[in-house]
């Protein structure tokens, strides 16, 4: 393995253990609470995360079957099951060792560093979302914000979104944090 993957896998770790933090930090009253993801309240945002953390795993390496990340079973542990995902995902990943060939997501064939990157911005996103929806603080990395952003601009066009996925680029100000200009980018209210 390289000094850069092993970088990424580090920046991986990192973010997919916030998004585990976050999760944790989830009160027994908030399950049901609303999210930016107009589509989910809280455990519906967090078993498609989990469930893509999951997913993530099985495709790396290359084994299992992917399963409807909506339809994830979080069990009686949610915060367990994150966790759990997250290792697997990031074990994965290691095991694998590269990010030059295609992974296999159920139908759909990804590059590997094009798997990765969507891996990290869903789990870390989603994170965000899960402190908003909460009242915890993201503590979003500035590098990982900044590393995301620069996969996703060409990724993700300005234009047009449509869909659910995500909405109209919201403005932020000249000189804001690169989670404020990355959540923005993606359509969310920093």
């Amino acid at each position: 393995m390289n000094d850069q993957l092993s970088e990424q896998l580090t920046r991986l770790d990192a973010a997919l253990a916030n998004t585990s933090r976050l999760v944790a930090g989830i009160g027994d009253d908030q399950w049901k609470s609303s999210t930016p993801c107009d589509k989910w309240n809280v455990r519906e945002l967090v078993r498609h995360t989990v469930g893509v953390m999951a997913n993530f795993a099985v495709g790396a390496a290359s084994s299992g079957q992917v399963v409807d990340p909506d339809e994830f079973d979080l069990g009686s542990d949610p915060a367990g099951a994150c966790r759990t995902a997250a290792a697997a995902c990031v074990a994965s990943w290691r095991a694998r060792g590269e990010l030059d060939s295609v992974i296999q997501l159920g139908d759909n064939e990804l590059p590997g560093a094009l798997a990765f990157n969507i891996n990290m911005l869903d789990a870390y996103v989603h994170g965000w979302d899960i402190a908003r929806s909460t009242g915890q603080d993201a503590e979003l990395d500035p590098a990982i914000c900044e590393e995301l952003l620069t996969f996703v601009r060409p990724v993700v066009p300005e234009t047009p979104r449509e869909g659910d996925n995500f909405h109209a680029i919201v403005p932020v100000a000249a000189g804001a944090s690169p989670a404020d200009r990355l959540i923005g980018y993606l359509g969310r209210q920093p």
